[in-house]
């Protein structure tokens, strides 16, 4: 499927400018800044997952299992972390589904 989209002259002077790849296509370039801001994204939510499985001591899912939000009696801290860890597990699972899409 291919679709036309308009950009504001000032978005695609940029677009021309920029130096992605090796490549003159503003598609591909396109291409190249997505999976450049979905790899970013995946790696801040991997390094979530890393810090909050280092801190607790067990993976996001074992940490549901154990029902450590209950057993730490709903603290801020730990509703608040238990929130941000899901949202980081989730964050992995579109963003690696996302990056096949466009690279495989």
């Amino acid at each position: 499927m291919s679709i036309s989209i308009t950009v504001s002259n000032e978005v695609a002077e940029h677009l021309d400018r920029l130096e992605v790849g090796s490549t003159d296509n503003i598609d591909e370039k396109l291409r190249l800044l997505l999976i450049a801001e979905y790899r970013r994204k995946l790696t801040h939510y991997r390094l979530t997952d890393e810090q909050l499985q280092q801190k607790y001591h067990t993976s996001f899912e074992a940490f549901e299992q154990k029902r450590l939000t209950e057993e730490l009696e709903y603290s801020w801290n730990v509703e608040s972390d238990a929130i941000a860890w899901e949202t980081a597990i989730d964050g992995i699972r579109t963003m690696k589904r996302r990056l096949d899409k466009l690279t495989g």
